[in-house]
């Protein structure tokens, strides 16, 4: 058995996004968590111009970097920040020294945001980053619906995929599914934090930030509640295989079996896509 790991997940009031996130690090920090992972842009959900700073010099990275210092806890968040000749919805991990580990910048643009620059700051479009022997990932809301890039994160090697979220669902049963399904088919702990307006109707900003274990058990959550949940697990665990061999457990049992050879049909319509396009 590995270590525990304590990882928080924060549910922030919408109309208190920035100030509120930071006092997430604070409370997750004081309550002994390892790491901390925030909702999506909250410069861009208290209406701030996009693209306006570079990431280490955006205001709320900056408050972001010194309550990670302050209190000795790692940071997954994002901001809107400039990316080449344009801005990018950049994920970042924070250590717990208040420095930059790593970028991640959205691949799947939501409506709206089809400007964005999806390309990868540092040549990797889906980074894994090693957090105290963690194997940490990052996926931005509207990512959520594409399950290649959950299955790339997989087959890295990735402990943890955290997910920064402003995303709404009417029932809920929707994302939930996808969330569980991205956990267990990729042998991974789906951490995902958003938004909360309170009182919770269909339609509006949920929270319910959650963790989810590998075999798609919830395992901490704020409910349809603002606050932080701290989940305590081992980051290396695995869903157990029920049979013999391939290590015991469902991630070496899937990677054994998949079949790449398979699968060159997706790619080759992948390609027609493309080319419809230029048409």
């Amino acid at each position: 058995m590995s270590a525990l790991f304590r990882l928080a997940v924060s549910s922030v009031l919408r109309t208190d996004s920035e100030a509120g996130s930071v006092a997430c690090i604070r409370e997750a920090g004081e309550r002994g968590a390892d790491l901390v992972l925030l909702p999506e842009e909250p410069d861009i959900v208290s209406e701030k111009e996009p693209g306006r700073f570079a990431l280490e010099e955006h205001p709320v990275f900056i408050q972001y970097s010194e309550a990670a210092r302050t209190y000795g806890i790692g940071v997954v968040g994002s901001l809107s920040a400039k990316a080449d000749d344009g801005y990018a919805n950049t994920g970042f991990l924070i250590d717990r020294r208040g420095g930059l580990v790593g970028v991640y910048r959205k691949k799947h643009p939501a409506p709206t945001e089809e400007r964005i620059v999806t390309k990868p700051a540092a040549g990797d479009p889906f980074p894994v980053f090693d957090f105290e022997g963690v194997r940490v990932s990052i996926a931005i809301c509207m990512d959520i619906h594409f399950p290649e890039m959950f299955r790339i994160y997989g087959l890295k090697g990735a402990d943890i995929v955290c997910v920064s979220t402003m995303y709404l669902d009417y029932t809920g049963d929707m994302l939930e599914s996808v969330e569980k399904a991205r956990a267990i088919d990729n042998q991974v702990y789906l951490a995902l934090s958003r938004y909360i307006e309170i009182p919770f109707l269909a339609g509006k900003s949920m929270g319910y930030a959650k963790v989810i274990s590998p075999d798609g058990r919830l395992i901490a959550s704020t409910a349809h509640r603002e606050g932080v949940a701290i989940a305590e697990f081992d980051p290396k665990w695995r869903m157990p295989f029920w049979g013999e061999g391939y290590g015991g457990n469902l991630r070496t049992m899937f990677d054994s079996i998949r079949r790449p050879d398979l699968y060159g049909d997706l790619l080759a319509l992948a390609g027609e896509d493309l080319r419809k396009g230029e048409g």
